[in-house]
Formats: C-alpha cells, sequence, structure tokens
C-alpha cells in the first residue's frame, strides 16, 4: 500500500505495540543449590490494541517459566512468575526474551547466585576446570587425618563397612561375618585399592586413604589386580556381577557409582600415577551419572569424614564433574563464544520504512565476545541501523534494523552477523517482511475538501491542487478501497456499494500528498 503513512496520524487503531515491564533486569541472590526461588514480572500493555505473546524463551536452565504463551488486551497487566533452581554454586547470567505475535522481541536481564550450604565447599564458588580441581585438592587435603594403613582397614572392617556385624564384598556381593582384620583373612576377604597399591608405590597417605578402599573378598580382589576399570564384551572371568577381559575390569552395577567416584577423588586428591586415569575417564563420568550417590555412599561418607577429616567431593555434590573436563591431565579454561539467535527466522507483518525492529542473539558461551563489526544485509531490503559491538557471557546482542524505502509488497532477505574473527562463526539469519510504502512527501489535510453524493453514489473534491496524478480512498483501518488514476472528473468520482462510515481521500501529486475525509451514512 502507498502513500499511507499519514494514517498512522489520522487513523485510531493503527498502533506501535509497545509493553512494558516491572524491570529490565532480575537478580535472584544466594539461592540454596536445588533450592527454589521466584519472582513476578509485571508485563503492562501500553499499546491500544491486543498484544499476543507466543514465546518465551531463556538460555539456561536453572531458569525457566511454566507460561509460554499469553495475551494482554490493551492497558492491561500479565504477571509472569519467573523461577530460579541452580544447579552449582556459580553466578549465573542468561536471558529472558518475549516474541509477539508479530515476531517483536523484548528482552529482561535474568542473573543469579547459586550457593552450597555449609563452608566446607564454600571456595569453590564461581571456580571450574582446573581452578575447580586446584581448589578441591586444598579442601580435602586441608587437617587430613592419615590413620595409616593398619586402623584405616580396622576403622573399615569394624564400622565403616559393617552392617549388624556383616560386611559384603563390593565386587561380587558375598557376605561374610566378621569385624577385624584377622576375621578378614580367615573369611578369605582383604582390602581393595581402587586405584591400585603397584601404581603409586604403596605409598602413604595414599595406601590408607579409606575413601579409595573397599571390602572384597581375596578371589575377586586377585583378580581384579591391577586392571583399568571398563565394560567387558567377553569375560574370563565373572562373579556377582562383576567381569574380567580384555584387559579391563568391569565392577558389578551396585558398585560402579561408588567405584567410579573413588578414581575420580583419587585423581584430584593426589595425582594421575602413570597417567593411569586417562583411559578411563570417560567411562568412569558415565558410571558415576548413571550412578548416582546411594543413602549408603553419602553414610560412608559421613563415617570416614568422621576418621580422616576430609570427604569425597563428588558425593557430596555429584555436579561438581560437571564443571571438569579432564581429572588426570592438565585442564585449562576453555573458551566458549557462541551467538544463538531467538528465532530461527523472522517474519514481520504490516512494517514500513519508518519502522524499527530489535533482534536479539545470546552468546551462550563462558567468553565475552567482543569487537562485533561485520553485520551485512544480503540483499539490502533490511538497513542494519544500530548493533552492540560486543556482549558479555549469558547476555543479549541487540540489533536494531530498519526496511528499506521499497513499494508496497513482501521481501525476503538475509542477515549475516560474521564473527569468524573470535571463534569461527558466521550467523545467517532469515527475514521476511510486508512492507507498505510510505512516502517522505508533505501530507496536508487541509487544502481540499471531499464530499458523498448519497444519490449517484459517488465522491466529489474542491479545491485540489494542481497536477493531481492519482486518487486512493481508504478505511478507518487503513483498507484501500478505491484507487482512480484520473479517469474521471473531480466531481462525479463512482463509489458505489462501500458500507457506511469515515473514509479517507488522499490525493498525490508528484511533490506532495493532501488528505481530507468524508462521511458515507446509511
Amino acid at each position: 500500500m502507498k502513500w499511507i503513512s499519514f494514517l498512522i496520524l489520522l487513523i485510531p487503531g493503527v498502533i506501535n505495540a509497545q509493553l512494558e515491564f516491572s524491570t529490565q533486569s532480575i537478580d535472584f541472590e544466594n539461592v540454596l543449590t536445588a533450592e527454589l526461588d521466584s519472582t513476578i514480572l509485571k508485563v503492562t500493555n501500553k499499546s491500544n490494541a491486543v498484544v499476543s505473546i507466543n514465546g518465551v524463551n531463556i538460555y539456561d536452565s536453572a531458569f525457566y517459566v511454566t507460561e509460554s504463551a499469553f495475551v494482554m488486551d490493551p492497558g492491561k497487566d500479565h504477571e509472569l512468575k519467573v523461577y530460579f533452581k541452580p544447579r552449582h554454586n556459580i553466578t549465573y547470567n542468561s536471558e529472558l526474551i518475549l516474541k509477539s505475535l508479530k515476531s517483536e522481541e523484548f528482552n529482561i536481564d535474568l542473573r543469579g547466585m547459586g550457593r552450597l550450604e555449609g563452608n566446607y565447599y564454600s571456595s569453590t564458588f564461581d571456580k571450574s576446570n582446573q581452578a575447580l580441581k586446584d581448589e578441591l585438592k586444598t579442601i580435602i587435603s586441608d587437617g587430613y587425618t592419615n590413620l595409616g594403613y593398619t586402623t584405616a582397614r580396622d576403622r573399615m572392617y569394624g564400622n565403616i563397612d559393617n552392617v549388624d556385624g556383616k560386611v559384603a564384598c563390593v565386587y561380587t556381593g558375598r557376605q561374610a561375618t566378621f569385624n577385624t582384620r584377622s576375621g578378614a583373612n580367615s573369611s578369605s576377604f582383604n582390602c581393595e585399592h581402587t586405584w591400585p597399591q603397584s601404581k603409586f608405590n604403596s605409598n602413604e597417605p595414599e595406601r590408607a586413604d579409606i575413601h579409595h578402599l573397599f571390602p572384597t573378598d581375596a578371589n575377586s580382589n586377585s583378580r581384579r589386580g591391577s586392571f583399568p576399570f571398563g565394560l567387558v564384551s567377553s569375560a574370563t572371568w565373572t562373579e556377582g556381577g562383576s567381569k574380567l577381559g580384555g584387559g579391563k575390569f568391569e565392577p558389578r552395577d551396585e558398585q560402579k557409582g561408588a567405584t567410579a567416584r573413588a578414581m575420580l577423588y583419587f585423581a584430584i586428591r593426589y595425582q594421575d600415577y602413570g597417567n593411569f586415569i586417562d583411559g578411563q575417564e570417560s567411562i568412569l563420568v558415565d558410571w558415576h551419572l548413571d550412578n548416582p550417590p546411594s543413602d549408603w555412599d553419602r553414610t560412608r561418607n559421613e563415617k570416614i569424614f568422621g576418621y580422616q577429616k576430609n570427604r569425597n567431593p563428588f558425593i557430596d555434590h555429584p555436579e561438581f564433574t560437571e564443571r571438569i573436563k579432564v581429572f588426570g591431565a592438565n585442564d585449562p579454561f576453555q573458551e566458549v563464544k557462541n551467538l544463538v539467535p531467538n528465532q530461527s527466522s523472522l517474519s514481520f507483518l504490516n512494517v514500513t520504512p519508518n519502522d524499527r525492529r530489535t533482534i536479539h542473539l545470546v552468546n551462550t558461551g563462558n567468553t565475552k565476545i567482543e569487537n562485533i563489526s561485520n553485520l551485512t544485509s544480503l540483499n539490502n531490503y533490511i538497513t542494519i541501523l544500530d548493533f552492540d559491538t560486543e556482549v558479555e557471557a549469558g547476555d543479549a546482542l541487540a540489533v536494531t534494523i530498519g526496511f528499506s524505502n521499497l513499494e508496497s509488497g513482501t521481501y525476503s532477505d538475509e542477515l549475516r552477523i560474521d564473527i569468524s574473527g573470535e571463534n569461527g562463526q558466521i550467523i545467517n539469519l532469515a527475514i521476511s517482511f510486508d512492507l507498505t510504502a510510505t512516502s517522505n512527501k508533505s501530507v496536508k489535510s487541509k487544502d481540499f475538501l471531499s464530499y458523498y453524493n448519497p444519490t449517484t453514489q459517488s465522491i466529489s473534491l474542491k479545491n485540489t491542487p494542481n497536477n493531481v496524478k492519482e486518487i486512493e480512498v481508504y478505511t478507518v483501518t487503513g483498507t484501500r478501497v478505491l484507487l482512480d488514476e484520473i479517469s474521471s472528473s473531480f466531481t462525479d468520482i463512482p463509489f458505489l456499494g462501500h458500507a457506511p462510515g469515515i473514509y479517507f481521500v488522499v490525493v498525490k501529486t508528484d511533490e506532495d500528498v493532501y488528505s481530507a475525509r468524508f462521511m458515507v451514512n446509511d
């Protein structure tokens, strides 16, 4: 539709939807991990039209909403409840982006801090990779009491792994009644070093650290020997669910999680002797995740803490493994920079060259993206008006676009954002839009008069400007109902069969646009 910008001023109901928020940033402070906090975001429809929200996107699962769509009448409020449930003791930063039915986007910054209960692990806040490994090593080493191998076995057989006088082999499940080292020997039980003694030369305190010691019957202990852990597909020995074969030992399912956490603990507490854990890391982490700590694991951890004064962090907080990529070797921080558009493609309805739209792309990585400058339009149907030149991890990059002054119609374009200099990423975002053309010419509404003749059902114009090229008639909703290329007199423009109501006449010359209105009565 051409030459229609004047209607924005003259016709009620032609609106630019506007939402107002009670805050532009929501900050949850010091929420304990696994606990839930929430707040209300009040959204107000400040426009004179209904606004439909049909998408609510959040880029970190620690934050969430239960509504993905809602409708707001003019002038009305909507209360959107936003939840925060941290899994880690870290600072969270994300974005909440609402999308309207017209593809308009509105963003709210989300922040939160997850905290651990108690002080034992408080110094791990916001640490990951090697920094987290180093901090955990400090925590579980400070104040450690070395019981010595003899006392360690006494505590294990007599209390830690003794239930009603019985001790079970962790590999086979076989039980025997004893509570002393001599009783273990007479029952063909001994002490399994999950990290084999031969790999660390039976040094103390490693040899006596109960966090990797378990009672086993002598045969299964001998079968395991110094073999690494792994999945056994062709077993040469099996008992109680544990298997040996192909140079690997696979514990029974009941022990897989405890074995994994003992190995991970040892690598952090001491070192990766002989790179022993390197080839096992992947399967051990899988076993840890697939077999989370049980009540028995937690009870055992508490008992060991009572004697050794240190804990296995992967029993207390299994999620720590999610922040460590390499357990044996050095684990440097890996920069991740990744821009994610809020919508895979955008389609804007009823826009004009005077309109502006903001597109959001969220940095879902862990590192700030800087020096953003290479933004282009494939077909030059859209214009790039403004954009952020950098974006922090978790924040949204805002790109404001306009629409070229084209003829009315539907157009397709592509916004290209090239940050290959930062991370090799090139984003091509498809954009389509229905354009209503406008004019930069002045609009005059009192230079001529228009009348409707109900007898002849025609329009008459007076005081028209010189050199009129075209006449158009619009309804109050902006729909064009007549286009006249000056094929008839200004006093008898046919207007038959149109419903009663207010109409606008638009007269165009090469230089200007003129408008007036008339009424069609019943």
